[in-house]
């Protein structure tokens, strides 16, 4: 079951008048993924527009089109719904949604860890619907709401931004009970310039959420902490953190290629919580921490978190662990890239005893600072004693250069296919890491 799942709910909604009630099995602004029966949205995009494909929506079987090309404005089709702007309808369904559901909504942002601590959120909490895919955007969230379960108690929402606004825009018909700050982080630098301009991005989330509600940030920058605290004094602040300074924090903490454990510990809320996960990497440690802020603040069952961990971690496609050329073990994090993601993944790298391999992708949208962060990340690598560093894309050839000797950049797919055959072994953990182009 779905907000959307026949034509009297999406009547309502969208406030007009369709003819005929039908079933809606899904929705779709894809005809190429579109299924038969469903709800298809032909929306204007930056390469492609959607009305050149309503025939072919039509043909695949859409039970209803919903378009904004004036040549159906007046079609007898009863299957067309002709509007002014197919994404502002988008839109005005999404909001009016929001507006109808009754159950808590938490809006989770953040320049790294905002996928994963979704997840362990919602599946940490009693009937829960969250963000699907990696839809975080202007028609991604919509699409997300409209798919969201009605008898849900929870809605966990994802929201990206790569420029200003975004977030505010986002955020502005969420309306989110609670707010979720995951990090803030060197990301989308040539949209947003700096650290400060993420900050201000990423905060704007923080004035829109309910009077009353709560905001849950990290509080190992102390000048971020500060910067969150004056913006609003009407919120419930909880925070969470590498230093027990936070609400809730981790001891113990002990990680490698195969396991995660620490302790969850906070002096505030009495808890002392023993976390066992195959979730890599000291930051899920944070992604951990901000959801069971998030779980405690709602009073679910520590239980049903600690549940949720399994369930969690074999979602992603981040940080698979296979068998690769030459019976190496291969760490696939290609998801994406920025610099502290990149440091992370070193510092998961560095824990094996095997031979270390970065194999290194650009990290893109760093703008100005692009050479001078790929500088730092051949450096970084070194103090971590990575053994080799392989550089695959124009930028990474400045990383590998700062790595040193055994630097080495490959400017086709060939040369490194060639390398990597002749090169690596059984004894070679490889990490590949870089941004989707």
């Amino acid at each position: 079951m779905k907000f959307i799942s026949n034509s009297n709910q999406l009547s309502k909604f969208l406030q007009k008048p369709i003819k005929k009630n039908i079933k809606i099995r899904s929705i779709s602004i894809d005809t190429r993924t579109l299924k038969k029966n469903s709800l298809f949205i032909a929306i204007k995009g930056a390469s492609l527009n959607g009305n050149d494909y309503v025939n072919e929506a039509l043909k695949k079987g859409a039970c209803l089109v919903i378009t904004d090309n004036k040549k159906f404005k007046d079609s007898k089709n009863t299957k067309l719904i002709f509007v002014n702007n197919s994404l502002t309808a988008l839109k005005k369904i999404a909001k009016n949604i929001i507006k109808d559901y009754g159950g808590n909504v938490i809006g989770i942002t953040g320049s790294n860890g905002k996928t994963t601590t979704t997840r362990i959120i919602s599946n940490s909490l009693e009937r829960s619907s969250r963000t699907i895919k990696n839809f975080n955007n202007e028609i991604g969230m919509p699409l997300s709401i409209m798919n969201a379960n009605p008898k849900s108690k929870n809605l966990v929402i994802e929201m990206g931004a790569a420029k200003p606004k975004d977030i505010h825009y986002l955020s502005s018909f969420l309306k989110p009970d609670i707010g979720v700050i995951t990090s803030i982080g060197n990301s989308h630098l040539e949209n947003l310039k700096n650290i400060q301009g993420v900050l201000s991005v990423k905060s704007e989330l923080v004035s829109n959420i309910k009077k009353g509600g709560c905001l849950i940030v990290p509080s190992d920058n102390k000048s971020h902490l500060k910067f969150w605290k004056n913006i609003r004094k009407d919120i419930k602040i909880i925070t969470f953190g590498l230093k027990d300074c936070a609400d809730f924090y981790p001891v113990d903490i002990d990680y490698d290629l195969n396991k995660l454990k620490f302790t969850i510990y906070s002096d505030k809320y009495g808890s002392e919580i023993k976390i066992n996960s195959s979730m890599l990497g000291e930051h899920n440690v944070l992604n951990i921490l901000a959801s069971f802020a998030v779980s405690n603040y709602l009073n679910s069952s520590v239980n049903k978190f600690l549940t949720s961990l399994k369930s969690s971690q074999n979602l992603s496609i981040r940080q698979r662990q296979l068998k690769w050329i030459n019976d190496s073990l291969l760490i696939d994090d290609t998801y994406n890239a920025n610099p502290d993601s990149v440091r992370r993944s070193i510092d998961l790298l560095n824990t094996s005893s095997k031979r270390k391999i970065l194999l290194l992708g650009d990290m893109l949208e760093l703008g100005r600072l692009k050479r001078n962060m790929h500088t730092e990340i051949g450096k970084y690598a070194l103090t971590k004693k990575i053994d080799i560093l392989l550089g695959f894309g124009d930028l990474t050839k400045y990383a590998v250069e700062s790595f040193g000797n055994n630097g080495k950049f490959f400017d086709s797919e060939k040369s490194l296919k060639k390398f990597l055959n002749d090169n690596i072994n059984s004894s070679d953990v490889i990490l590949i890491k870089g941004s989707r182009g």
